[in-house]
């Protein structure tokens, strides 16, 4: 009990000295250097005045302007050559270094008194070039003590922001053209063997993530549907326009998506057997799609697409041998891609 008794008044003293070596230190005057070649009575007057009001004098061998510690300000005595003078300084706050403020020159005087009333005048002087030192230093010294310091707390760990999108990407995206154009082949996925189609597509990006292009699609080999002795060669050509969006940008690659609406026309032109004969027929339908394309970057202005996209025909088209219905098509119509894509146009 009484250890513990002991250590709570000798903790007591221990912050009771560092309160009060704060608050001394809180309330230090201000420094000034006191530079004099002479030990003279007009040099011992000017210390003497700089001391009677309240501000710390520290002496010096030269004055540096740019090695002065903690001083606020300098007085330089010179008394010879003549004119006798005295250089004050102070401390320029933006570069922490002491420039000259003014110099007071002092009559030299063969008579006593004249050279009296020239230092009682040059001592006014400095008093008035000081007096700002002084009233700062009174100020602080008026200040109130600090207040302790509040207690420690923990605190938990405030949740980790959203991660902002990757420099490089932005810059990469940021020199992307506004416009593209892509050059591709296409499959289209229907009944029966498989066709090929050319695709072209056009966009113009506005801002960094939305774009309005158009797309059209034609028939280079055409699918052949079968059935029961009967065949018919089938082509679909596309045009219409779609809407974008940018999705991920990296170095290497970008992933976009588009939704559109074309205009379908199929084309079918049958190999009839007797008693059956051929024919060419024709229908046109709406085309509603959903897609996605993977671009995969060359260099600036150049890239490889691979794209898919499912639409659905509205209305409905069969295809039909003498009569008797034998597939649907478009229902869905199913169409994957890959080419190359040309960017141009400022960013």
């Amino acid at each position: 009990m009484k250890s513990g008794f002991f250590r709570r008044i000798l903790s007591c003293f221990v912050c009771l000295g560092l309160l009060g070596l704060s608050q001394r230190a809180d309330a230090e005057s201000a420094r000034v250097l006191f530079v004099s070649h002479e030990n003279t009575p007009f040099s011992a007057r000017i210390r003497a005045e700089i001391e009677t009001m309240g501000l710390q004098v520290v002496d010096a061998e030269a004055l540096d302007a740019e090695r002065t510690g903690q001083a606020s300000a300098a007085a330089h005595v010179i008394e010879s050559p003549p004119p006798r003078r005295v250089e004050l300084w102070l401390r320029d706050q933006s570069s922490g270094r002491l420039a000259l403020e003014r110099v007071l020159e002092s009559e030299q005087a063969d008579v006593d008194a004249a050279d009296a009333t020239s230092a009682v005048r040059v001592s006014e002087q400095l008093r008035a070039f000081f007096q700002p030192l002084r009233e700062a230093a009174d100020a602080i010294e008026l200040m109130p003590p600090r207040p302790p310091p509040p207690a420690l707390r923990v605190r938990e760990a405030p949740p980790p922001a959203a991660s902002a999108p990757p420099q490089t990407a932005r810059a990469v995206q940021d020199k992307e053209g506004r416009s593209f154009l892509e050059l591709a082949a296409a499959i289209p996925a229907q009944p029966g063997s498989l066709g090929l189609e050319l695709l072209i597509r056009a966009r113009h990006r506005f801002g960094s993530t939305y774009g309005v292009g158009a797309k059209l699609a034609l028939p280079l080999v055409p699918s052949t549907v079968s059935s029961a002795g009967n065949a018919a060669d089938v082509s679909t050509s596309l045009f219409g326009v779609e809407l974008s969006a940018l999705l991920v940008t990296t170095r290497l690659a970008t992933f976009s998506a588009h939704a559109g609406l074309a205009l379908l026309w199929l084309s079918a032109h049958g190999q009839a057997q007797a008693p059956y004969t051929s024919g060419v027929d024709h229908a046109l339908a709406a085309l509603p799609s959903l897609g996605g394309e993977l671009g995969l970057r060359l260099n600036e202005h150049l890239r490889l697409c691979a794209g898919a996209e499912l639409g659905v025909a509205l209305p409905q088209l069969e295809l039909a041998f003498a009569g008797q219905d034998v597939t649907s098509w478009a229902r869905p119509l199913a169409l994957l891609s890959a080419g190359v894509a040309v960017a141009w146009g400022k960013p």
